[in-house]
């Protein structure tokens, strides 16, 4: 992946890290419809996909803990659409595909769908090396006052606030913390707020 991207982490300390979850209780799956709706509005936008973006989902959820799996949006098949239930199958067709995967091993799902055993701080760690890392904090630096590098990557969390410890682990590592406004948003909502200031800062 040498080229421009911008990336986006999300962290779901309840999502299911195995596929038998019903496509029709989300709630009930560690509220995997918080999750559908950020991969959406991560990688979508009015009849169009958005170009080089890529989102990893962090499952730490009842399953097989812990599983993240990645969606490149220059590489996607055809999905069916982005609605709840579509996205979700999408989660669940790359959870059973990674049925017995050894720890940071992982594996292709289809064109731009990818399964790993890996766990939040592992990946967070990877990413780090570049620099350009940004996380979602009440106090941070306002998103506005930013000029973004390429290459960044922003870590959010679903509907559970993201651990203190973890807070620290991302301050060790250098990650910037940013926010996007005064008030407390829905995580798709700040993605969106995310991709709007690099769109306006004119970043591919």
């Amino acid at each position: 992946m040498g080229s421009v991207m911008r990336e986006f982490i999300l962290r779901a300390r309840k999502g299911p890290t195995g596929p038998n979850f019903s496509l029709d209780k989300l709630s009930d799956a560690g509220r995997l419809e918080v999750v559908t709706h950020c991969i959406a509005n991560a990688l979508f936008y009015s009849k169009h996909i958005r170009p080089q973006t890529i989102i990893h989902i962090v499952l730490d959820g009842p399953g097989d803990p812990p599983k993240t799996i990645r969606l490149e949006s220059d590489h996607l098949p055809y999905l069916g659409g982005f609605d709840e239930r579509t996205l979700a199958q999408v989660i669940q067709r790359a959870l059973e595909a990674g049925r017995g995967l050894p720890l940071n091993e992982e594996r292709q799902v289809d064109s731009g769908i990818f399964v790993a055993k890996k766990a939040f701080e592992t990946l967070i760690k990877e990413k780090a090396i570049s620099g350009n890392l940004y996380y979602l904090q009440k106090k941070g630096d306002d998103v506005r006052t930013l000029t973004f590098p390429p290459n960044p990557t922003f870590v959010f969390t679903d509907h559970l606030a993201m651990p203190k410890k973890t807070d620290k682990y991302l301050q060790r590592l250098g990650a910037h913390p940013i926010s996007v406004g005064p008030q407390m948003l829905f995580a798709s909502h700040c993605i969106i707020l995310a991709h709007n200031e690099l769109d306006r800062q004119n970043l591919p």
